[in-house]
């Protein structure tokens, strides 16, 4: 028979919820940016495009350095390594192992009203539309991310989360 160790530790997850992520509504929302700048290039100007292509590079790019900043400084208590990654939907810093889904949350949430804080900083100097676009890019990027904290939240336990390629996955110890 065989016998553990009397320092080993032995750990039990128990799947609590998995969301799955469906190729094709990622793609249709992939695809949502496209006609909003489409729209905004005839309804305004031609310079929206440059607006909405500048806010789909340059607001992923601040969200990862802030996300990185706050793991350098106040995130002791997150497990592992964080690496970049471009999966829908989660693009951006991920946990590459398990990682504390209330932690997570609080990173996800700081950044989302910060992430609404910078284009409000800038209002008085931007124009309406090209301001509004920013804005859009934000919400359209941080959406999908904050709709599955939503769904895992609701579970309303302590738990751990793990990012795979496929889905998103809630454990209980």
């Amino acid at each position: 028979m065989h016998r553990l160790d009397k320092e080993a530790t032995v750990y039990n997850y128990k799947l609590v919820k998995r969301i799955r992520h469906r190729p094709l509504p990622l793609l249709l929302y992939g695809v949502l940016p496209l006609s909003a700048a489409l729209y905004l290039a005839v309804a305004v100007s031609a310079w929206s495009l440059l607006w909405m292509a500048g806010g789909i590079v340059l607001i992923p790019l601040m969200l990862c350095g802030l996300t990185s900043l706050y793991l350098k400084y106040l995130g002791s208590g997150q497990r592992g390594s964080w690496s970049f990654d471009v999966r829908p939907p989660w693009f951006g810093l991920i946990p590459g192992e398990y990682a504390p889904l209330g932690g997570f949350i609080r990173i996800h949430r700081q950044l989302f009203w910060i992430g609404l804080a910078v284009p409000g900083c800038l209002y008085p100097w931007v124009p309406f539309p090209y301001w509004l676009s920013l804005l859009a890019v934000h919400i359209w990027y941080m959406l999908p991310q904050m709709w599955i904290i939503f769904l895992l939240k609701r579970a309303g336990k302590p738990g751990l989360l793990k990012i795979t390629r496929n889905d998103t996955s809630f454990y209980m110890e």
